[in-house]
């Protein structure tokens, strides 16, 4: 079996006519920011964020397990998810569409070591958005999403101590990443 026929059977490219659609949505939702910076462009949304060098599934393991949980009993399994990679925010590339699993995940970051490059993955039905930037995975969602995510993980105080722990550690915090940190999950108070 060659490469395309075993990674068709995890997703497919989906090509231009997704494209159009998918960017304006995230620019609807995140802002091409960068820590200490909010990223919201919208309210009614709450994040997460993690340090993307730090994991061999680019944030926690636990995280995308209760992520995608989440996602199929919320939303329905088996409703997809979509991927776009970038350049910058006015510079997409091709769009894929992908079954709502890790494997899924992983076949996609595989082919043509897309995970080098800055990109999205979301949710069909628009109820979330990860961001992978070099540095982050940022991880967006409603606040009924976040809400059930962030309790899949034992709440509000112990994401932000995982996160603390992962971006900021036990050293000073020149840069203002405890008030990013909390600015992601003030929505939820």
């Amino acid at each position: 079996m060659d490469q395309d026929a075993g990674t068709s059977s995890l997703y497919q490219k989906t090509g231009k006519a997704m494209t159009t659609a998918w960017p304006e949505f995230i620019a609807s939702v995140v802002l091409p920011t960068m820590p200490p910076d909010l990223p919201f462009a919208t309210q009614g949304w709450a994040g997460m964020a993690f340090d993307r060098t730090a994991y061999e599934d680019l944030a926690p393991s636990v995280v995308w397990e209760c992520w995608l949980a989440t996602h199929n009993e919320t939303v329905g399994y088996p409703s997809g998810l979509g991927a776009i990679g970038y350049r910058n925010i006015s510079a997409f590339l091709t769009a894929a569409q992908l079954k709502p699993d890790m494997d899924s995940i992983r076949a996609y970051w595989n082919e043509n070591d897309s995970f080098l490059r800055d990109h999205y993955v979301f949710s069909l039905g628009r109820e979330w958005i990860v961001r992978l930037d070099q540095d982050t995975t940022l991880f967006l969602g409603t606040l009924d999403f976040m809400r059930s995510v962030v309790d899949r993980l034992g709440g509000v105080a112990d994401v932000k101590k995982m996160m603390n722990d992962d971006l900021i550690g036990d050293v000073d915090d020149v840069v203002g990443l405890g008030g990013y940190l909390d600015g992601l999950l003030a929505p939820l108070s």
